[in-house]
């Protein structure tokens, strides 16, 4: 009688596994050419556009993908784990994320926009500023919603289509604008942010519609939204944009920062070395995603994968940053001499290493997100935000795209801690189930 018992239970987590391993794969590509072609755009970038220059323009398009980051997380978040419900629920669900996250990017761009107009130079009127950034910055958060939900509609194969098409798209256009109409402003933020509305309009209209159906026909549900959902959806939305969306907010408005407390060329610098950061950390991001949707259903089994899979991710994060650190040097030598090779590449050697060391930590936050336990993840941020504010103002002005990453650095080390312990805690037998009523999934 024990070794029925023992295949039925070796089973369930053979699923899961095997589950994880496939969502992580297909986000991670998705991710990753996202990643690789945003390597190409930020060459041909430094390459087409003025050293300072391209330092204001990647300042403008920090400050709307900060602005869409934090409008989009906590909505996007509650379609990872809530759109598995099906059925009406999951369209209403969409439908009011889609409405939340539109409403708050316009307020947060506003906002975005009154400091780029305030404090970046610029031969556009501050009210065109304000209302380019502002578009900007809905459109970008739209664009990161519908990857969430493909993500929970159980499609992540699908984001592989539509961040290959919008990186493709994104690199012509700069190409087409940096060759054929040079003197046209903010040429970064068109190039990203035009492809982008391309591929959001093809993704909601078609690939999460043919994805909901999917789920339709699988789960058969026939739930629709109710208070109890309303309740779920504004409570772990609010706390998720708290918790998570003001780290990604703070993250990408570093070469804002570096560019305002430092200069226009150190921000340039920093901007690019950045994408090397930004690229190690999607694939922790896939991972992590990966585990929240497959934890809605199956937390267990999850959470007995979650030490490994953190182990592993730390593990190829160091290998591609160390072989990103040894690339830099000659990439640097490239772009001409306003870019230090040896000073890039301690400033990439840095961000790699912090990239490397918070795998644990973004694992042990999926989790307890799955879970709703998002008060924790909101403590743990909350500190990570101090530490790397305190480091940037202390560093940044001295040190320029330097100080910004050691900045990135010391406050990953808190993040390390945080997630050690907490994944030791992570248990399945020491987390209580998920409430009956009121739970998104």
């Amino acid at each position: 009688m024990t070794v029925p018992a023992r295949a039925h239970g070796t089973a369930p987590a053979a699923s899961v596994r095997a589950r994880v391993s496939r969502d992580s794969l297909w986000l991670a590509s998705g991710y990753a050419a996202t990643a690789g072609s945003g390597f190409v755009f930020w060459l041909l970038a430094a390459v087409w556009i003025p050293q300072s220059q391209l330092g204001i323009e990647a300042s403008v398009l920090a400050a709307v993908m900060a602005a869409a980051a934090l409008a989009s997380n906590g909505p996007g978040s509650a379609l990872v784990v809530m759109l598995p419900l099906g059925g009406p629920a999951a369209r209403e669900t969409l439908r009011r994320a889609l409405a939340a996250t539109a409403v708050l990017a316009l307020v947060l761009g506003i906002g975005a926009g009154a400091l780029v107009a305030g404090l970046l130079p610029s031969a556009l009127p501050p009210v065109w500023i304000v209302c380019a950034v502002a578009a900007c910055s809905v459109a970008w958060a739209l664009f990161n919603l519908q990857a969430q939900a493909l993500a929970g509609a159980s499609d992540a194969r699908a984001t592989l289509i539509v961040n290959g098409s919008a990186n493709l798209l994104k690199l012509g256009l700069l190409a087409l604008l940096a060759v054929a109409a040079p003197a046209t402003p903010l040429i970064l933020v068109l190039a990203t942010i035009v492809p982008a509305i391309a591929m959001t309009a093809l993704s909601l209209a078609v690939l999460i519609p043919r994805a909901l159906r999917v789920d339709d026909r699988l789960s058969g549900s026939v739930r629709r939204w109710d208070d109890d959902l309303a309740r779920a959806f504004r409570r772990f939305s609010f706390q998720n944009a708290i918790a998570v969306g003001i780290v990604m907010c703070a993250g990408l408005s570093l070469s804002f920062l570096v560019t305002t407390l430092a200069s226009p060329v150190e921000g340039a610098i920093f901007a690019i070395a950045f994408q090397f950061s930004v690229a190690l950390d999607l694939v922790g991001v896939a991972v992590a995603t990966a585990l929240a949707r497959s934890a809605v259903g199956a937390f267990a089994h999850t959470a007995e994968l979650a030490h490994s899979y953190a182990l592993k991710v730390s593990l190829v994060v160091a290998a591609l940053g160390a072989a990103a650190a040894i690339a830099t040097p000659l990439m640097f030598l490239l772009l001409g001499r306003g870019y230090p090779p040896l000073y890039g590449m301690a400033v990439v050697g840095i961000l790699a290493a912090a990239s490397a060391i918070r795998p644990g930590y973004d694992v042990w936050s999926a989790l307890s997100r799955a879970r709703h336990s998002v008060r924790p993840v909101l403590v743990g941020n909350a500190v990570w935000l101090l530490t790397l504010g305190g480091f940037v103002l202390l560093l940044v002005p001295r040190w320029g795209a330097l100080g910004a990453s050691t900045a990135v650095v010391c406050a990953a080390l808190v993040l390390t801690v945080i997630g050690i312990v907490g994944l030791r805690h992570a248990h399945p037998h020491r987390t209580a189930p998920l409430p009956s009523k009121g739970a998104p999934a």
